[in-house]
Formats: C-alpha cells, structure tokens, sequence
C-alpha cells in the first residue's frame, strides 16, 4: 500500500511540475516562442550575446520581461540564464523572455 501511495505521489508532482513550467504570466506569448535557449556570454559593450553558440546583435536597450514583472532589467540577462527571444530587422534581438529552468517548448 505504502509503494502504491508512493507512485501516485511521484506521478502527481511530476504531473504539477510539467503544469508550472506551462502556467507563464499572461504577457507571455501564448503561442510560444520561435528562438529559445540558454546564454553562453553577454557583450554588453558590444551589443552582442551568444545563446546556443550563435552569436547574435542586440538593439540598444532591448525589452526584458520576466516571470515577475512585465519589464525587468537588462542585468537579468547573463550567462547560462534559459531565455526566449524575438528578432527584429537584421537579425537583431530586441524582446527578451527569462523562462523557468524546466520549460519546454
């Protein structure tokens, strides 16, 4: 009975913790993200940031958002932080998302 319980309960969290990586602020969008990954480096000086081992540019002050705030600061972003983000023109960053360590797309 004990073992019985036991599975119930390791299935049941994991259950809930694939719903809170799903559970983004309203902000977010709902229909996912097309560039996510995790930050190798951050240039700042050079407007410059590696997810993934690609290099990418940065718009000058590019909008961050978090899981707690609509617009966070820029000093969230760094090194091996999972993030989504959308590119403008010329290939160039300039939304960032912080996403939860386990989410998934």
């Amino acid at each position: 009975m004990k073992k019985l319980l036991l599975i119930v309960f390791v299935i049941a969290c994991a259950i809930m913790n694939t719903a809170v990586a799903d559970a983004l602020p309203s902000y977010y969008p709902t229909e996912g993200f097309d560039h996510t990954g995790r930050i190798d480096a951050v240039y700042v000086k050079e407007n410059r940031i590696i997810i993934g081992d690609i290099s990418y540019q940065m718009s000058a002050s590019p909008v961050v958002h978090s899981l707690s705030s609509y617009r966070d600061s820029f000093t969230r972003i760094r090194k091996n932080a999972h993030v989504a983000f959308r590119l403008g023109k010329g290939r160039v960053i300039e939304e960032f998302w912080l996403l939860p360590s386990n989410y998934e797309r």
